[in-house]
């Protein structure tokens, strides 16, 4: 019996779903940014930062693209693309398929840029002054090499709520501070909340996506970009409006332990210079240190003590916690 060969067509493949797709108004085709800001968001509607930002002076002069990292909201997003198709501002929206954190999810808005200078903001923030964006150009022309400039953040928008004293006390504390302050480590505090760089400096130093989770990504970016980049801290400030409730803060510290760990590890002269990692190297021979743990917390958590002796728990019950990841 002759066996013929299988003549049938071959089914055409099925083509790869993209890993993200970008949703355009109609001002980004036409426009020529000098700044590209770049939003990494996650469940969060950017609306109002999209109109905070179409506020500004010169904001024909940005473009503004949002990475929404694998959120999967499509209610959320087409709440977004209508404040976007709004303004008179080139706004780009990614929508990609999954989760990556945010270290990748700056990387890939990052690629999206056009201009020369990269404007980083996180979602939960919003500009101080209508001439925010300004500043920024002003700092930009007297810079005359590849750079990085700071500016700052506040809590000037955020309303008060006994819920979220404790992280408004340790922002208050620690982060909102003014250029002077920051310009002493100024790699320290490149908190990317708020930051611009030059192109050549996100090229060359994109955010290191092993760090997992929340926290500590963005001071390994900073720190390694100021040692090859000059770090220029100015009073530029916008609003962090994204306080966590007690129990909230308190999980995410518990969870960024290892990135922490990996950023001494990968930075071991700049750890020795920050409070929090001599506090948690001189706690790893603590006697009973998961008893201390508990008690610590315990006080950083109790809302009828004073706010500072909670606070300074905090810092102890964080240190603690990070003891344990060295």
């Amino acid at each position: 019996m002759q066996i013929l060969p299988d003549t049938s067509p071959t089914p055409d493949p099925v083509p790869a779903q993209p890993a993200e797709r970008a949703l355009d108004n109609v001002f980004w085709r036409g426009a020529a940014p000098r700044l590209s800001i770049c939003v990494p968001a996650y469940r969060h509607d950017v609306s109002e930062l999209i109109a905070a930002l179409a506020a500004c002076e010169d904001a024909g002069l940005a473009e503004v693209i949002v990475h929404d990292d694998g959120t999967g909201d499509h209610a959320m997003l087409a709440r977004m693309q209508h404040e976007a198709s709004r303004h008179r501002i080139a706004v780009r929206l990614i929508a990609a398929d999954a989760n990556r954190g945010r270290a990748a999810a700056r990387n890939r808005a990052i690629a999206h840029a056009r201009a020369d200078w990269v404007l980083l903001l996180d979602a939960d923030m919003l500009p101080d002054e209508t001439d925010f964006l300004t500043r920024y150009l002003d700092a930009m022309d007297a810079t005359a090499a590849p750079a990085v400039i700071v500016g700052g953040y506040s809590l000037r928008h955020t309303g008060k709520d006994a819920r979220k004293a404790l992280h408004r006390w340790q922002a208050e504390a620690s982060e909102c501070l003014p250029a002077d302050r920051r310009q002493q480590s100024p790699g320290r505090y490149v908190f990317s909340s708020n930051v611009v760089a030059h192109r050549t400096v996100v090229d060359m130093i994109p955010f290191d996506e092993a760090f997992s989770g929340w926290g500590w990504e963005d001071t390994d970016w900073g720190i390694r970009a100021s040692r090859y980049f000059p770090v220029r801290h100015i009073d530029n400030t916008a609003t962090h409006l994204g306080l966590d409730a007690d129990a909230v803060l308190m999980s995410k510290y518990a969870r960024s332990g290892e990135n922490f760990a990996r950023l001494v590890k990968a930075h071991p002269d700049e750890a020795r210079n920050m409070p929090l990692f001599r506090m948690a190297h001189r706690l790893r021979g603590l006697p009973l240190r998961g008893t201390a743990r508990s008690f610590a917390g315990w006080t950083a958590r109790t809302r009828l003590l004073p706010l500072a002796l909670r606070g300074r728990a905090l810092k102890a019950w964080r240190a603690l916690v990070y003891a344990e990841a060295l």
